[in-house]
């Protein structure tokens, strides 16, 4: 009990200093007045934390919370880590907040002597990502929750070389902003003119685009224009990216969602804005049956995923981030010879692509989760040496030039990809099909189990423990797992990472992390068959194992 009121003090403090802010609205400090106390301890038991991705939660008051507080505060972090003089990037994409936490925290690092360039338009993630490159920038930030929902927001940060910062530079960032003696009193100044803030307009966004387009593999110029395209932005800022980035590409049937083309933070009529989910293109669906399209792609709202479907037989099928990447991996590594050349994927993405990049000459480079890490080999690379990299949760790089997943670049080689099988009389589902009777029959999926809250967090310690403690017994259908890797005790000198993967026999495998950006835990299936049917009762056996073990917590 004694515990219990030494925590509740705390929170209960935070909270009353947070009553007390003399800038608060009167809608503000109506809201903080109306909540309950289980309202209070969620928005003020800690602060909220960096993760693989830097910092993001839901919008709203409180230090666990991301509002204009939380963020001076971050910026205020990466000011001291870079130092003054520095030079710092700023992109936001179209949630309802964006903008707004883009110029306090702009007004924060001005403030502290850093020069700020930020774009005076919504910007995708690969964009700042080549700003951060090509105008020699010290560092970035993205105002974004990519594919959450409306109700979170968040702050992403980058290093010099254009990839996001990795656990080092975020840990001390971190470290600063729990320092801060009050970290509600933040210096900043008091609007943009400021002489070390600049406004990025129009030049950088034609020229990352056509660095894009540089990356095009496909010369068949007709092939291009026989490819008929639905695309949906889901109300991001990849609209005209995308569109711009096919139309020079040579992409003339290209189709734009309209009900879902406008800039608008509130998503209507989606649960979420995420292109891993099929229930985004429900509106896309029926305008490619209207259309006979060949394809179908949406990116988030950062666009730095892409989701991908075709229609085949009057029905949709909606491709995995596996299956995508499996498709591009097969198509590029088709376009001249691939010795020598370099994929790079994650320890978590399913092994088809590698497999069929492997057969043909190319290395495969494992990293832990996280574009970042991706990344970080690819800086280690000429540009002759890269060929791919890719993440299982949609996210693809294709270039050289930027340093994150990049929706628009993917955008368009799938389109690529999609033509070049068509002047062979397929669709991407054929072309997947084929790759199957080759290389096996695989499902690779994803089980998302989300755990809010201090409750949550200490319930994701649990599971990890005892998956840990079981072996792998919880995936009985595949039988007694044949090796275990617990990333957490370090592999193959990777960062160590909570993370176990258990391999099976039959060349099947199962890995289980925590989210460091989302309060859920992550099932990651590979599961192997002679057939789709093997394959599929397999997977749903042990779908169902983890179903009724997560029961118990």
């Amino acid at each position: 009990m004694k515990k219990k009121h030494r925590i509740d003090h705390r929170f209960k403090t935070e909270y009353e200093k947070w009553c007390l802010l003399p800038d608060l609205t009167e809608e503000e400090r109506k809201l903080l007045v109306s909540m309950t106390e289980e309202e209070q301890q969620e928005c003020f038991y800690r602060q909220v934390p960096f993760g693989t991705a830097g910092m993001r939660g839901k919008v709203g008051l409180g230090s666990n919370r991301i509002n204009r507080y939380t963020i001076r505060l971050a910026a205020w972090g990466m000011a001291q880590v870079l130092g003054a003089g520095k030079k710092v990037a700023i992109a936001y994409d179209t949630r309802l907040d964006s903008k707004n936490f883009a110029e306090e925290a702009a007004k924060v690092l001005a403030e502290a002597g850093l020069d700020v360039l930020i774009f005076d338009r919504y910007s995708p993630v690969p964009l700042l990502s080549y700003t951060v490159r090509e105008l020699h920038c010290d560092g970035g930030i993205v105002i974004t929750a990519s594919h959450n929902t409306k109700a979170y927001n968040g702050f992403k940060t980058y290093e010099a070389s254009g990839a996001q910062m990795g656990p080092n530079k975020t840990e001390e960032i971190f470290r600063w902003m729990l320092k801060k003696a009050d970290p509600l009193d933040v210096p900043h100044c008091d609007d943009l003119a400021q002489e070390n803030i600049e406004w990025i307009g129009e030049d950088i966004a034609e020229k990352f685009t056509s660095a894009a387009v540089d990356c095009s593999k496909l010369n068949d110029s007709s092939a291009k224009k026989d490819l008929s395209i639905v695309y949906t932005p889901l109300f991001g800022s990849g609209r005209d990216f995308v569109l711009d980035a096919l139309e020079k590409d040579g992409f003339s049937q290209v189709h734009l969602v309209k009900k879902q083309a406008g800039f608008d933070g509130k998503f209507p009529g989606l649960r979420k804005p995420n292109p891993e989910e099929p229930e985004v293109f429900r509106i896309a669906e029926r305008e490619a049956l209207r259309e006979h399209a060949d394809l179908m792609i949406a990116t988030d709202p950062d666009s730095d995923r892409i989701g991908a479907g075709v229609i085949c037989d009057s029905k949709a099928f909606f491709f995995t981030g596996n299956q995508i990447g499996a498709l591009l991996a097969d198509f590029l590594s088709r376009q001249g010879s691939v010795k020598g050349k370099i994929m790079v994927t994650t320890v978590v993405t399913g092994d088809l692509g590698s497999r069929i990049v492997t057969s043909r000459g190319a290395t495969v480079i494992h990293t832990l989760t996280g574009s970042k890490f991706v990344c970080e080999e690819m800086n280690h690379m000429e540009a002759g040496e890269f060929l791919l990299g890719y993440e299982e949760s949609h996210g693809y790089i294709g270039g050289m030039h930027i340093r994150d997943k990049d929706g628009v670049l993917a955008a368009m080689l799938l389109c690529e990809t999609a033509a070049w099988h068509k002047t062979q009389g397929k669709t991407l589902l054929d072309a997947l099909e084929d790759l199957y009777q080759e290389y096996g029959y695989y499902i690779d999926e994803q089980d998302s189990f989300v755990f809010e809250g201090a409750k949550g967090a200490k319930e994701m310690q649990k599971i990890m423990a005892r998956l840990r403690s079981r072996r792998g017994s919880v995936f009985a259908p595949l039988g007694k797992p044949d090796k275990i890797l617990d990333y957490e005790k370090g592999v193959d000198e990777l960062p160590r990472s909570n993370v176990l993967k258990f391999f099976f026999p039959n060349g099947s495998w199962v890995a289980v992390r925590p989210s460091g950006t989302e309060p859920k835990i992550k099932f990651y299936y590979c599961i192997r068959g002679k057939d789709q049917r093997q394959a599929q009762d397999l997977y749903e056996a042990v779908q169902t194992s983890v179903e009724e073990f997560l029961r118990t917590f």
